[in-house]
């Protein structure tokens, strides 16, 4: 009697065992709320197939989106208030997000925060995507991802001139003047990507003349504004009639820089404009 009471009770154990996991199998996945405050963060995640489970991201993110989130504003000027009231999963941002007493309140609330380097190289690129594929379990896609990246920066290489140009990154800030990028800068990483030598040698950003700028003479002078527009060096050229005698514009080597793909850092999108800017310069 009582092994049949012990043979039906752990009857009973696995058919109950099996009922909760069949039940488990079949419950709806909770789906992850997650926020990004980096631009160049939201390009990967868009790669990675996890947009949906966006809710809320920065000014840069917001283009970038194919569906309407809620505007955090700028990354480095971020509310506590308003990041919390997203109940986040996991937020997920760069070194410069901030201000410091936000991300101090977030951790008080013990709110995941994922801070990504802001990328310089490619290499520190596939990093971020490898630390992001890890953190949301998306392994497959970001072989699939880092695999393309690998392809493009090869396909960008045989572009590339044997001889290095001589290249200067100029933000054009309108009557505020020009602003050249130096080192530890995304023009100066952009430079790079191009194959060629920064003549700015000094770290971030200064101000320069159109003379000092004639003075140096480089074989290509890039140049950005704050929007995304692609006529900023014909407008340059309208206002500095001068140029037109730089070794850079003989060479019609003068050339629009869609600088809202460098703010993020080198992402996704600035290695897409490195892309453009080799066809047009090394035809």
């Amino acid at each position: 009697m009582m092994k049949k009471t012990s043979s039906l009770s752990c009857s009973l154990f696995l058919l109950m065992c099996s009922f909760l996991i069949t039940s488990s199998s079949n419950a709806e996945t909770v789906s992850p709320r997650l926020v990004s405050v980096d631009g160049n963060a939201t390009e990967i995640l868009l790669q990675l197939g996890v947009a949906k489970h966006i809710v809320a991201a920065d000014l840069t993110s917001q283009s970038l989106l194919p569906q309407p989130v809620e505007n955090l504003g700028y990354h480095r000027a971020l509310s506590a208030e308003g990041l919390l009231q997203q109940y986040p999963d996991l937020i997920i941002g760069s070194n410069h997000m901030g201000p410091d007493s936000t991300l101090l309140a977030l951790e008080k609330a013990k709110i995941p925060i994922l801070q990504l380097q802001s990328p310089n190289t490619l290499e520190q690129l596939k990093v971020n995507i490898d630390l992001l594929a890890t953190q949301l379990q998306a392994e497959s896609a970001a072989q699939k991802l880092l695999q393309q990246l690998d392809n493009r920066q090869k396909s960008l290489f045989k572009k590339l001139p044997e001889k290095r140009p001589s290249i200067v990154f100029l933000l054009d800030i309108g009557e505020r003047g020009l602003s050249q990028a130096g080192t530890d800068t995304t023009g100066d990483a952009l430079i790079k990507l191009l194959g060629g030598k920064n003549i700015s040698q000094f770290s971030g950003y200064k101000s320069i003349s159109i003379e000092a700028l004639l003075a140096a003479n480089p074989d290509i002078i890039l140049v950005g504004s704050r929007s995304d527009s692609l006529d900023s060096a014909s407008k340059l050229l309208d206002r500095q009639p001068l140029l037109q005698h730089s070794q850079a514009n003989k060479n019609t080597n003068i050339v629009s820089v869609n600088a809202a793909t460098l703010i993020a850092g080198l992402s996704l999108g600035a290695l897409t404009e490195a892309e453009r800017l080799a066809d047009k310069l090394y035809r």
